[in-house]
């Protein structure tokens, strides 16, 4: 499977909480840990693991991470211990961790494989709206020794998103559609943290209920939407240009006659750390509301 089917996977079962209730309930940790314990060599399985990591500025207790995990320039490169779907056992045992911190894609047998070396794994749910990340983002702290410092950055991200979503109350309601997916088109239901930009922006999510996140071009065109948002991981930035000029020639769609088809940034918008995920509701509020101050701080292109 190649890097970017990879990343397309991960992109559309996280941003569409596909397995979203899948080991635990929330994102507490694993039972198997200890919730007063403080880990010192830990390996990252996933890409929003990672980046919570560094966000907390604990990267020094980080050891591994997956190929998919993006290391900021300027800082100490990390042990590759394989990808998010497949890692080498043996690599990460040589890491000599304390602690593995898996998410939802890491594969049960490979959890039991590390288990029987005597390796603790601590495995988080992805999180399906803004409370979760939040409680997701102080559990990792809270095991890197990083409480207060999670605590003060949910604290400031808290106070951002309500100052959002009390801009939006008061506009008119928007109806919008996202894709974050191609082929086939995916997009995101209720319940999900994608849907919960769009209902904190002041807009309304015509896939709302959607059971699942396929959809079709037929059902947006009976929807006929205010706004058709395109961040899709794992396809290259003139993939998703090619997909709004494909939505542009839809004339009869409201969202095209207004000119209102908008390309954002899926490293932003589809994995987000507490941090990320404001940015990327400024960005949908400037979307769903391009007449309002918008308080955007650059998550569109």
């Amino acid at each position: 499977m190649s890097k970017n089917t990879t990343l397309v996977i991960l992109a559309v079962w996280i941003a569409a909480g596909v397995l979203a209730g899948a080991v635990y309930a929330g994102n507490t940790p694993s039972k198997t840990s200890d919730p007063g314990e403080v880990y010192s060599r830990v390996v990252a399985l996933g890409p929003l693991i990672t980046d919570m990591i560094y966000l907390l500025e604990a990267d020094n207790r980080l050891v591994g991470v997956t190929s998919y995990c993006t290391i900021p320039e300027g800082t100490e490169k990390k042990e590759i211990i394989g990808t998010v779907m497949q890692m080498n056992v043996e690599k990460i045992v040589s890491l000599r961790p304390d602690a593995v911190f898996a998410s939802t894609l890491t594969r049960p047998k490979q959890i039991q494989s590390l288990r029987n070396q005597g390796i603790r794994v601590i495995k988080f749910n992805n999180p399906t709206h803004f409370d979760g990340i939040c409680e997701m983002f102080l559990n990792i702290g809270k095991l890197l020794g990083r409480t207060r410092h999670a605590q003060q950055l949910i604290n400031q991200t808290r106070e951002q998103v309500s100052a959002i979503a009390e801009k939006a109350k008061d506009l008119p309601k928007r109806s919008v559609f996202i894709q974050i997916g191609l082929k086939p088109l995916k997009t995101s239901e209720q319940g999900t943290f994608i849907s919960n930009y769009i209902e904190l922006a002041g807009g309304s999510n015509i896939a709302r209920v959607r059971a699942a996140g396929v959809y079709n071009r037929e059902n947006v065109l009976k929807e006929n939407p205010d706004v058709i948002l395109v961040a899709t991981m794992g396809s290259s930035r003139k993939a998703a240009e090619k997909e709004k000029d494909r939505w542009m020639t839809f004339g009869m769609l409201k969202a095209v006659q207004s000119r209102e088809v908008h390309v954002l940034d899926p490293d932003i918008v589809c994995s987000p750390t507490p941090v990320t995920f404001v940015k990327a509701l400024e960005a949908f509020y400037a979307c769903i509301h391009p007449q309002g101050v918008s308080p955007v701080s650059g998550g569109t292109q």
